[in-house]
């Protein structure tokens, strides 16, 4: 992007908060009608959306559609629905001594926002918190990853022809416009990506005092023992795990496997790999490809840190990684100890499972956990141990599309939550109006104070409330 161009940037907030200003917060129906209007693009554009992810990652159709398309039109179907409920002012009289008060609570946008969008599904993670957004009454600007360039440069068509700038503004270009982004006065920054880049978005924001919410990624633990064993629940964690090449930050990143298991889930993981992918998965219609080169090259770096059990076949100038799983891990290794964000799935045994909870080896921050079980104490023990926002019970991935969940990290997989209602109240803040009627004044409340009106006052505390 030109130089004169992020000399816009600077000053594109503040242009959008003038317009709110001088226009008024929207109405829900007007929110409304943005989001149907949105709806109607992406059905419309459907195919050149799919196209695009294809350009981009290699995604089959099925997916493209399942796991960003539909996310996003049951969201908007959802939040209409909803909308004029959640954004209904709330009323409340309080009845004091010597005052009647009346409280009208209502939610107010936050004005202008920023939202950064992730390249691993580029169309969702952009678009899903431009839902919330629009619920809450802001306006947007939205900067989608330069590393899904397809994706990208669609989105900015769709939208820049469709919505007034003063609504909604798509802007490309590379880190430097990300960065000259992040330092506009916005009202609320959203970003979606990597825990380094997420540190480095807070920092900036907090020299406006920006408020920020920030979606990170999760080393998520998966574990599966000896009563949640079966050739079904080793199917759903395997697709949960090679959907979009693997590249899903709530994927599952390690499988813990008890050791009674251990021999008898390899061989369904093999079983499930050749019937999602046949014999060679470069080959498969149905599986997607590593965004970048340098993805690509950090993908083949860790398939050196265990013993190859399948997969491990690679391609640069295709980024193709194969289904991959890795056994015998080495102790501190990447492996072992980053988030994979990809399709390599390291599958490791244990014996006790209070044991492995202290062992340390299991992220409890992460996105989410995930636990194939119907041992009910066990359940309610991970439950208690995770400190993510969600833990799913014999299910991956599917929460993650429900409206009724809110969706967000929690420490290192970051702060902030949104979908459905969740997503209405992140971009918009409570507003009190308070009025009050008197009926009785009392002059002991000034200066100076006495001893008798101190003693009235701890005698009537709770009537002052």
């Amino acid at each position: 992007m030109p130089d004169a161009d992020l000399d816009f940037l600077d000053i594109l907030s503040q242009k959008q908060r003038e317009e709110r200003f001088e226009q008024g917060i929207p109405s829900s129906e007007m929110r409304k009608k943005q989001l149907l209007k949105l709806k109607r693009l992406l059905t419309e554009r459907e195919k050149d959306l799919a196209d695009a992810l294809h350009a981009d990652l290699g995604k089959p159709a099925f997916e493209s559609f399942s796991s960003e398309i539909a996310v996003l039109l049951n969201e908007i179907d959802y939040v209409c629905k909803h909308l004029a409920g959640w954004n209904r002012p709330r009323r409340s009289r309080h009845l004091k001594l010597g005052v009647i008060e009346v409280f009208r609570k209502k939610r107010q946008p936050y004005g202008s926002v920023l939202i950064i969008g992730s390249w691993n599904y580029p169309v969702q993670l952009t678009l899903m918190p431009v839902i919330g957004a629009i619920a809450g009454g802001n306006s947007c600007v939205i900067k989608p990853s330069e590393y899904a360039p397809a994706s990208a440069g669609l989105l900015e068509e769709i939208i820049n022809q469709a919505f007034p700038r003063d609504q909604l503004l798509v802007v490309n270009g590379d880190a430097q416009v990300a960065s000259r982004l992040t330092s506009a006065p916005f009202d609320l920054i959203f970003f979606t990506g990597s825990t380094r880049t997420g540190r480095l978005v807070a920092d900036q924001a907090a020299k406006r005092l920006t408020p920020t919410i920030l979606e990170l990624g999760g080393k998520n633990p998966c574990i599966l023992d000896e009563t949640g064993f079966s050739s079904a629940a080793v199917r759903d964690i395997v697709w949960g795990k090679f959907l979009n090449a693997g590249q899903t930050c709530i994927a599952p990143d390690t499988l813990f496997v008890h050791e009674s298991v251990y021999e008898q889930t390899l061989s369904e993981i093999a079983a499930a790999l050749s019937a999602f992918y046949g014999e060679r998965p470069q080959a498969s219609p149905d599986y997607g490809r590593i965004c970048t080169d340098a993805h690509f090259d950090k993908m083949v770096d860790l398939l050196g840190q265990g013993t190859i059990r399948f997969g491990g076949q690679h391609d640069r100038s295709d980024r193709f990684v194969a289904p991959t799983v890795l056994t015998d891990i080495r102790p501190g290794s990447p492996v072992s100890e980053e988030e994979i964000f990809g399709p390599v799935l390291p599958v490791v045994p244990y014996a006790d499972f209070e044991t492995l909870l202290s062992g340390g080896d299991l992220q409890r921050d992460a996105l989410t956990g995930y636990l194939f079980s119907t041992n009910k104490q066990r359940i309610q023990r991970f439950d208690d141990y995770m400190r993510s926002s969600t833990v799913s019970v014999n299910q991956v991935i599917h929460h993650a599309a429900s409206p009724h969940i809110a969706f967000g990290g929690v420490g290192r997989s970051g702060y902030g939550a949104y979908h459905g209602r969740a997503g209405f109240l992140a971009f918009s803040y409570e507003k009190t109006n308070v009025r009050t009627y008197h009926y009785l004044r009392f002059p002991g409340k000034f200066p100076p104070y006495s001893d008798r009106n101190l003693n009235a006052l701890k005698k009537l505390r709770k009537r002052l409330l």
